[in-house]
């Protein structure tokens, strides 16, 4: 009697053991029959793609001395009429011994303030270390970005901010030393003497450096005046050669000028006088804001575009022959493949994967690519998609509260 029992706790087991097994795999059979994606929010643009030609209110900046030549004005920088722009020395050690003094005198400065610092020990180092966190991340997007002038900046920022720190926790630093080997360091510079010319800016505006041989291309004062085919001459066009006397260019006006050739069945969308944005796909600048000048009667295949735009900086300053996307509608919500909506009962949603069960959300559907959808919840209505849901992307047989 105690052996049949035996027998059949153990058969119970086996069957336990067997009927687990085959959960087991049913459910890896069906897990291997689905493809996810996690739901996650990106915004997405209809664009009309075209070329564009880049025209500004620039003149030369000339200047007939012969040597090298340091730059005193950053790229699209603010100057006004008789500001120096640039130096220009008559041998490449009086430009090294400018440097050097220069950077001198700002690491002077800095240590005399960190001096200072040392003396009175009243920084507060909490936020000394919040600052230091913070300066490091912005460095490290510079390099991403290869924004090398700014990530300099950015790590000299972080450097301070550092010793900053020393001095405030105690740390001694021998700062006297420092500033006296670099008075006299400096002291010794000064007295050589450095022959250079400065050159003067001849006009207010934003300064640029270099040229690029377009600049006359197409004449600003006429910019009502333009054609289509003006401006197609003007994006198929060489650049001219830059006389060697030119040393940068002034652009006096705030406003400067996209001009496109589009197709004229694309330019449903734009509106003379409207507020537009712009990407620059290869070179990284994004929705940059602009307004439409001008727009064509829109009788021919083409149809001529004035963007206006009045932002100015080192990203910008040496756009010429561009090509841009002219933003006419904007999309944010979930990027979801077609392939994962389906219709149920009327309702068109996704099926998303819970723990090991399968359940149906709702989706607005704003934009479709014809690959992909943006997707949405309007006004957070519950049964709808939620960020980070695991939307099945491929399956069959999709229903309620399927084991997977």
């Amino acid at each position: 009697m105690r052996d049949r029992r035996v027998k059949l706790v153990v058969l119970g087991l086996v069957l336990v053991f067997f009927l687990s097994y085959i959960i087991n795999q049913i459910v890896l059979i069906s897990k291997s029959e689905i493809e996810t994606q996690i739901a996650m929010s990106e915004t997405v643009y209809k664009t009309i793609d075209t070329k564009g030609f880049v025209v500004r209110d620039e003149e030369y900046i000339v200047n007939s001395a012969k040597g090298t030549t340091i730059s005193f004005a950053a790229n699209a920088q603010r100057v006004a009429k008789g500001d120096t722009v640039s130096m220009i020395f008559q041998t490449n050690e009086d430009a090294t011994t400018y440097l050097r003094i220069t950077e001198i005198t700002e690491e002077l400065e800095h240590y005399n303030t960190l001096a200072g610092q040392a003396n009175i020990q009243t920084v507060d180092v909490a936020s000394l270390s919040n600052k230091i966190e913070t300066k490091l991340s912005d460095y490290l997007d510079s390099i991403d970005k290869g924004d090398f002038s700014k990530a300099s900046e950015n790590i000299n920022v972080f450097t301070n901010y550092v010793t900053s720190r020393q001095i405030s926790t105690g740390e001694v630093l021998n700062l006297n030393e420092k500033i006296d080997a670099l008075t006299a360091e400096l002291q010794t510079l000064q007295a050589k003497k450095t022959a250079y010319s400065e050159v003067k800016s001849e006009r207010a505006g934003y300064y640029l450096k270099g040229a690029d041989g377009y600049e006359t291309t197409i004449d600003f004062s006429k910019i009502d005046e333009l054609t289509v085919k003006d401006v197609e001459e003007a994006i198929k066009s060489k650049p001219e050669e830059v006389k060697s006397d030119v040393v940068g260019r002034t652009v006096s006006s705030f406003d400067w000028y996209i001009l496109c050739s589009i197709d004229t069945d694309e330019t449903v969308d734009l509106k003379d006088g409207a507020e537009i944005f712009i990407n620059f796909p290869y070179s990284g600048v994004e929705k940059l804001s602009g307004r439409i000048y001008k727009l064509g009667d829109r009788t021919e295949d083409k149809t001529l575009v004035i963007i206006k735009c009045n932002l100015m900086n080192d990203a910008l300053a040496d756009f010429r022959i561009e090509d841009i996307q002219i933003i006419t509608e904007e999309y944010t919500g979930y990027k979801i493949k077609n392939s994962a909506i389906r219709t149920v009962d009327g309702e068109t949603g996704v099926y998303v994967v819970s723990g090991n069960l399968i359940g149906f959300r709702k989706v607005h559907i704003a934009y479709n690519d014809g690959e992909y959808s943006i997707v949405d919840n309007p006004e957070g209505n519950s049964g709808y998609i939620r960020l980070y849901d695991e939307v099945v992307t491929k399956g069959v047989e999709m229903y309620d509260n399927k084991l997977v």
